[in-house]
């Protein structure tokens, strides 16, 4: 399932690294792409690999990842929270996420799991990160996307949104479609359900996300959730259910404007 990511393929996604010259053998590096999400703080995949000294492998289409160092290893999903090491499953306290084609994994977890000292430094914001003779100083970059907080998107109107979109894997049941959705949908998606567009399984309830909103401008927004099917055959790996929604904010109100599904399948951790 794994398949070993290569130095030009990161390199174009992952960005921001730079070595700063140490004493001996003591390295040191400076790291700006560090982000914080739902009060987490998640870093670039890269970094685990050029700095924490573990193999990293990377399926694109699984949106999974494998991490070896010496006998650990250690995989992770995209919008998971659990991972698997050893074959022992363990919760994080936050998801492996995707953010403008760039894989985050959650710092605390992802350090410590590895053998590293993690020291947080709340008013500048900096994460400081020892291992061995590597020491790793990491800042948050800024945010691509100034939006005023009166204008976000709230966990309200997002439940609210999310609630009516698992309502749509029941269509028979909802009469009058466009008046229903209206607050809820912008016209171009409800039309689309009028022209039979399916927008996730008969049944499927993704419930509150785990992922965080990401802005992609001023009036538009992104969510990823995923929602596990079951397990294959062989008990190693879980079928999964994507679904990836954009809001848009329109007239003083966000509402759902385009949703797309995807399938694939995970390693397994523990669902």
């Amino acid at each position: 399932m794994f398949k070993k990511i290569t130095s030009v393929c990161v390199a174009s996604v992952l960005f921001g690294i730079i070595a700063v010259p140490g004493f001996a053998e003591t390295s040191r590096a400076e790291i700006h792409t560090g982000v914080i999400v739902n009060n987490r703080v998640l870093i670039p995949l890269r970094v685990v690999s050029q700095h924490l000294g573990a193999k990293v492998q990377w399926d694109a289409y699984s949106k999974s990842i494998l991490l070896t160092k010496n006998d650990k290893k250690i995989a992770l999903a995209v919008n998971f929270k659990n991972a698997n090491i050893n074959d022992y499953v363990e919760s994080m306290d936050s998801p492996v996420e995707l953010i403008r084609a760039t894989a985050y994994v959650p710092l605390r977890f992802v350090s410590q799991t590895l053998g590293a000292d993690l020291q947080w430094n709340k008013e500048a914001k900096q994460a400081n990160v020892s291992l061995d003779n590597h020491h790793i100083m990491i800042s948050m970059q800024p945010d691509p996307v100034q939006i005023a907080d009166a204008q976000k998107l709230t966990q309200a109107r997002l439940n609210e949104l999310l609630t009516k979109l698992d309502e749509t894997s029941n269509m028979p049941d909802i009469k009058q479609i466009r008046a229903y959705f209206k607050p809820y949908f912008t016209e171009q998606l409800i039309q689309s359900i009028l022209d039979g567009l399916q927008l996730q399984g008969e049944g499927v309830r993704f419930g509150a996300p785990e992922t965080g909103i990401h802005y992609t401008s001023s009036t538009t927004a992104t969510l990823s959730q995923s929602y596990v099917l079951g397990n294959t055959l062989t008990g190693d790996s879980h079928y999964v259910y994507d679904r990836n929604v954009e809001f848009l904010y329109s007239r003083g109100i966000w509402k759902v404007h385009k949703i797309k599904v995807y399938l694939r399948d995970i390693p397994y951790l523990g669902y």
